[in-house]
Parts: structure tokens; C-alpha cells; sequence
């Protein structure tokens, strides 16, 4: 489990980056607020960013692209949850 502190300093990191920069699993987590078995629930939904496959054992999310579905889940309020 990370501490606070380390997950503070990983978001802004995150937020310091370019939007073509990949965010793996810990760090999308991180940007999202959430669990990694939540962002592991989250994948399966279509209306979900798609994952970047950089090689067999690695996946991440763009950056711009996570921001914008936090963006469209503030201004729907997480009401679309389609599958």
C-alpha cells in the first residue's frame, strides 16, 4: 500500500506531465483516486479510456486521456456507466 505522502508526490508528478506521457497501473490509479482493483473494474467498461499495451507484462492509460474521462464523469456526474 502506498503512504499519502508517496501517492501526493505521484499526482503531481502526474499533473507536471505531458499528455502524451503513459501512466502505468499504480500511477492511473493514482491519478483516478482510486484502488488498483477498482481501475481493474474500470478497464472492463466501454466508456473507459483504452489501455496501451508497451509490452506483455506492461499496459498503461495516456495521461490527456484519463483527464478527460474524469472530466466527462464530473460533468455527467458518473451516470454513464455503460458496459
Amino acid at each position: 500500500m502506498i503512504d499519502q505522502k508517496t501517492e501526493a508526490k505521484e499526482l503531481q508528478l502526474a499533473r507536471a506531465l505531458s499528455d502524451k506521457t503513459v501512466a502505468r497501473r499504480k500511477l492511473a490509479a493514482a491519478i483516478l483516486g482510486i484502488t488498483l482493483k477498482h481501475l481493474h473494474q474500470l478497464e472492463k467498461r466501454s466508456d473507459f479510456p483504452p489501455k496501451i499495451v508497451m509490452g506483455v507484462n506492461a499496459v498503461g492509460w495516456r495521461v490527456a486521456d484519463l483527464e478527460a474521462w474524469i472530466e466527462t464523469q464530473a460533468q455527467t456526474g458518473g451516470s454513464n456507466n455503460a458496459s
